[in-house]
């Protein structure tokens, strides 16, 4: 549902080992023997993401539109008493609950209780959004609305946008989070009583919930998070245990076992064929799904409705989607034309940078080739590689003086030496590396490239250029930006931990995101103009902040 932690981080040394597996365990109804060798095929596939990511355990299920379900369920329920996953554990779904939180709408809509067109601030008169008078529940649901990502609903002024309605797409679970009391307001409950009595209870998901709380806590699976948050490290990652956080709001507060999941598989076949079934009539069905938006911020060419992101994968189409919690991590993809549906589910922390949209993705693949013949694509590779060590390699130097190379290491990894002594590396998220040498431990490798070149790395503010430089070393920072620059802590489980780093005469989120000083005393996070998040910072200390506040949310100054 949420992720501000930092994309690239990793578990650091775990108290609890990743040790062993519970063998993975499979049944099916339906299908023939075409069915039986894809799914021995993708549970070795689902086993590989087990090892190589380090994850507690997993549970998958697959689906035909001629009745065939396969089931797959890996690794622990619990590590610690060494309870395998059952299917009869529920699951956290994350953020596919965007989908039943838009059908629950679509639904009242057919009743006449709630148009998906009405205006934000005529249905919530309480809830106050600058600049935003045309923001509609339809904008909300299209990520079209320009709010920021995870804004709390009252924050000090109110709401803001960063564009008009519309105009671009910015993922929010705010949107969501106003979707869901807008429900409840309508409909005179609580929200997640609505959602159960018109999807869930509809479709025969009676064993899924519709708010997670704590009663049902002994029914799941434990949850797991990266046992540091300071540091990144090497994947397999050991975990600790995750903190239990009640959730009821419409972005994120599904919880489902795989048999439920493969009952609303189906009924999404349908949903894409214009049939409503028993969530509602055909013609609300048609208009769900009509008219998706441009959705770049997922990828270049995919669109996004009322909780579907749309795909295009290899020349097919899917319908996707996928969840981070606090303690889960989930992923859902369907093949609408050939029939074929998946969704999978880690009892992982969103904190892991991890959803088994490979596992969703692949399992279409192979049930697409056992309906209909042909070859299937290869999948991706569960391993982290580098596909060309040669672009990294070279001797990096920092302006003091300070030096390390970086050598290839066999066909697809690179390895650092300095001082003489050779360390691993590994790429956790693209260009950003994890090194064991004990200098980088906590801020890893940031490699930048021009162009097709890579030219320099970053170890949070220091640079290092590499090879005889035939480029100059970056402008420093100011005083008065070095003063901003910090680590920011927050014990909300959502949020985690935040870096402000100064560099190239600007400051860095994360060192991904430029911060853009605007005219009211904020910071824009993000490249693009329009961005809606932003960032204050306020506390004064000798001239240094001890708080920021990214939209609307606080974190301390800790550590810096």
């Amino acid at each position: 549902m949420k992720l501000n932690r930092r994309l690239v981080l990793g578990a650091g040394a775990a108290a609890i080992a990743a040790g062993g597996t519970a063998e993975a365990a499979t049944h099916s109804t339906g299908g023939g023997r075409a069915h039986r060798t894809a799914l021995s095929a993708l549970t070795r596939y689902a086993e590989q993401h087990v090892r190589d990511w380090g994850l507690p355990g997993l549970t998958v299920c697959v689906v035909d539109r001629d009745g065939y379900a396969g089931f797959i369920t890996s690794g622990y329920a619990n590590k610690e008493t060494r309870i395998p996953v059952r299917p009869e554990h529920l699951f956290q779904i994350g953020s596919i609950s965007k989908v039943f939180t838009a059908l629950t709408l679509y639904a009242l809509h057919e009743e006449g209780k709630l148009s998906p067109e009405a205006r934000v601030r005529a249905v919530l008169q309480d809830i106050q959004i600058r600049d935003a008078e045309a923001v509609t529940l339809q904008h909300l649901l299209n990520h079209t609305s320009g709010l920021p990502g995870n804004a709390p609903i009252v924050t000090d002024g109110g709401l803001w946008s960063g564009y008009t309605p519309g105009e671009h797409w910015a993922y929010s679970n705010t949107g969501y989070e106003l979707l869901s009391r807008a429900v409840a307001q309508a409909d005179g409950t609580r929200f997640f009583e609505s959602l159960e009595a018109r999807v869930l209870r509809p479709l025969g998901m009676d064993d899924s919930r519709g708010a997670i709380q704590t009663i049902d806590r002994p029914r799941y699976a434990q949850g797991y998070e990266v046992l540091y948050s300071d540091r990144p490290s090497f994947r397999p990652f050991p975990v600790g245990p995750a903190p239990w956080v009640d959730v009821e709001t419409g972005a994120g507060c599904v919880a489902a076992t795989s048999a439920d999941m493969a009952k609303f598989l189906r009924f999404l076949m349908e949903l894409a064929q214009g049939r409503g079934g028993p969530v509602f009539s055909d013609a609300t069905a048609a208009a769900f799904m009509a008219n998706p938006a441009a959705a770049p911020g997922w990828s270049e060419t995919a669109l996004y409705g009322n909780g579907l992101a749309r795909l295009t994968v290899d020349d097919r189409h899917y319908l996707h989607h996928t969840g981070g919690m606090v303690s889960f991590s989930s992923s859902m993809h369907v093949d609408t034309e050939a029939g074929v549906a998946a969704f999978a589910s880690s009892n992982v922390s969103f904190d892991f940078g991890y959803r088994p949209r490979d596992i969703t993705l692949q399992a279409c693949r192979l049930f697409h080739a056992a309906r209909e013949g042909g070859e299937v694509a290869a999948a991706a590779p569960t391993r982290s590689t580098i596909s060309d060590p040669a672009r990294l390699t070279g001797v990096y130097t920092a302006q003091s003086g300070e030096t390390f190379e970086v050598q290839a290491d066999g066909a697809d990894q690179v390895a650092m030496v300095r001082h003489g002594a050779r360390s691993r590396m590994q790429s956790l998220a693209g260009p950003f590396f994890v090194s064991a040498d004990p200098r980088f431990a906590t801020s890893g490798v940031l490699f930048e490239a021009e162009e097709s070149d890579v030219v320099r790395a970053w170890a949070d503010d220091v640079e290092f250029l590499r090879g005889p430089p035939p480029h100059a070393y970056q402008a420093q920072p100011s005083d008065e930006l070095k003063q901003l620059a910090g680590i920011y802590d927050s014990d909300n489980a959502w949020s985690g931990t935040v870096w402000v780093i100064a560099r190239a005469g600007k400051l860095w989120l994360n060192n991904a995101e430029p911060l853009t000083l605007l005219s009211d005393g904020s910071w824009r996070a993000g490249a693009d103009e329009w961005s809606p998040e932003r960032i204050r910072f306020d506390g004064l200390v000798d001239g240094r902040p001890t708080r920021l506040m990214l939209s609307g949310s606080p974190y301390v100054r800790r550590f810096s």
